[in-house]
């Protein structure tokens, strides 16, 4: 989880290097498009934490334990979130 002062530090720099792109044109003010890079970036992360959650869960309560840390752990939470994620696009969510 990332905090709030990152996700701002991060959102002041998108809107920097947005801003020094040539074509790239800010339609709106800066503070009010870097205030929904901001609330994108949050709402990401909090979903992300949530997916991450569930994933935990689902590979606990199998039925062969995998070792938490583990590589086998790694391959099998990446592959449970990419397939969690890709549910959520099909959803168009």
């Amino acid at each position: 989880m990332i905090s709030r002062e990152r996700a701002v530090d991060i959102s002041h720099r998108m809107i920097e290097r947005l801003g020094k792109t040539p074509g790239v044109a800010l339609l709106g003010e800066r503070e009010f498009v870097r205030n929904h890079v901001l609330q994108a970036l949050l709402s990401w992360d909090k979903e992300n934490e949530r997916l991450s959650l569930e994933t935990k869960k689902k590979l606990l309560g199998r039925a062969r334990r995998v070792v938490e840390g583990s590589r086998e752990w790694d391959l099998l939470f990446a592959e449970e979130m990419e397939r969690a994620y890709a549910a959520l696009l099909s959803r168009g969510e």
